[in-house]
């Protein structure tokens, strides 16, 4: 094994173990309420999480851009600057946060009335989301911290802090649920206690990396940079927010259909989400080694690292989709012990494994391009894609459950063959050094 897959396993390893237990959580919440006797809670945490989701993966940017700003300060050797940006993104980040909670009665009230959901899913979701958005500060701050982390590859310490969080939050959840009978307010109060759990781990980073040192107001208040910051979040903003109405648009839709598809596509989409999180760990390291070696202007460093992170995420993905294909049945029982709920779960889940495929090299290039900050490129791709998934579920394909799945298949391979050409012609024409 050369130089580079080392670097890329040491980095990525960790953080795939930390990241398969963000959506471990969510696996949780649906095992513990998935056995209360009804497909509504469920569903109620199906749409509570991605309304969620939508919000916070809206602006999921924040830690991915940290990454990119701090591993291409960081590979210049620029330590100002690194500091500077992790300040600037921080205070971004603030304002963001101060906006949704003082918005928070709108945005809740506004997506529910959007998801085509029964009104009994929809009053379980409220109780959900009214204990759950104020931990989005919480999450900001966890963001940029693991953003940090892994810009200056210290991996081992995003993976612990991650590992934490997580596993206090599934800890909570039996806690609340089982021993204190709470149903949805238990899943959402335990989550909160756990993201708020990062501040302890901001102080002990911030006390240790010495960031008091390189603090300089006038810096942080530089308006131009900040300018610069908000142009590229801006773009990471459209294509979060574009990626997540799809997944909303999928959620709502699947809703229309009734609790049990509802509460099958739910399922499904955890496996997903377990499989992109577990992805994420390469699409990490992509963008840390691709940042550093940008910021070196170092071709041949490039080339190896979008090479080498490329070959093991594929690898990933064949391991997920042998092991999904063949105990998935067993999974799913684990679950759910609703009959129906299982039925319709393994229905549709030869087109979840076809979506492993070519959402494998979707995330592996964001990662690829996030590193470059090539942003406009993730961005003006993201619009074509969402288009294509649009389109083809309300035009072209039945109106049903399986051509909602296949209009998502779509829009995974539209994305990836796009940005595959976009690496192809970065590549040949020399435009990444």
């Amino acid at each position: 094994m050369n130089n580079i897959d080392n670097k890329v396993l040491r980095i990525a390893l960790p953080l795939i173990l930390s990241n398969i237990t963000i959506p471990l959580v969510g696996f949780v919440d649906n095992l513990v309420v998935g056995h209360l006797g009804s497909s509504i809670y469920i569903g109620a945490i199906g749409i509570g999480s991605i309304i969620i989701s939508y919000i916070l993966f809206s602006f999921g940017f924040i830690k991915s851009i940290t990454t990119g700003q701090i591993s291409q300060s960081s590979g210049s050797g620029n330590f100002q600057k690194l500091f500077s940006s992790l300040y600037q993104i921080s205070f971004i980040a603030l304002l963001i946060s101060f906006l949704i909670i003082i918005s928070r009665t709108y945005i809740i009230d506004t997506s529910l009335y959007l998801m085509e959901a029964s009104s009994t899913v929809k009053d379980n979701s409220k109780i959900y989301l009214d204990y759950r958005i104020w931990s989005v500060p919480a999450i900001f701050l966890r963001d940029i911290l693991i953003g940090y982390l892994i810009g200056i590859q210290k991996v081992r310490t995003a993976m612990v802090i991650v590992i934490f969080v997580n596993i206090l939050n599934i800890i909570l959840d039996f806690y609340f649920v089982y021993h204190l009978n709470m149903k949805i307010e238990g899943v959402a109060i335990a989550s909160l206690i756990a993201e708020y759990s990062v501040i302890f781990f901001v102080f002990y980073i911030f006390y240790t990396d010495k960031l008091l040192k390189y603090f300089d107001l006038s810096d942080i208040f530089d308006w131009q940079t900040i300018k610069g910051k908000l142009v590229i979040n801006f773009d990471m903003f459209i294509r979060s927010f574009i990626l997540m109405t799809c997944f909303a648009y999928f959620v709502s839709k699947g809703a229309s259909y009734g609790n049990i598809t509802l509460a099958a596509n739910t399922i499904l989409l955890n496996f997903f989400f377990i499989y992109s999180y577990a992805i994420d760990g390469f699409a990490h390291a992509s963008e840390s080694l691709v940042g550093e070696a940008y910021g070196k202007k170092n071709k041949k460093d490039l080339r190896a690292a979008i090479f080498a992170t490329g070959k093991f995420s594929l690898y990933l993905s064949i391991i997920f989709i042998f092991i999904l294909a063949t105990s998935s049945d067993f999974i799913i029982k684990i679950i759910t012990n609703l009959d129906l709920v299982q039925l319709d779960a393994n229905l549709y889940l030869k087109w979840l494994l076809s979506i492993f495929i070519f959402g494998t090299v979707a995330f592996w290039l964001d990662g690829v391009f996030i590193g470059l900050l090539f942003t406009k490129i993730m961005r003006n791709i993201m619009i074509v894609s969402g288009i294509f998934f649009i389109v083809f579920e309300q035009l072209i394909l039945e109106s049903n459950n399986e051509g909602l799945w296949i209009s998502f298949l779509i829009f995974f391979i539209i994305r990836s063959i796009l940005l595959s050409h976009s690496l192809y012609q970065g590549i040949r024409k020399n435009l990444y050094v």
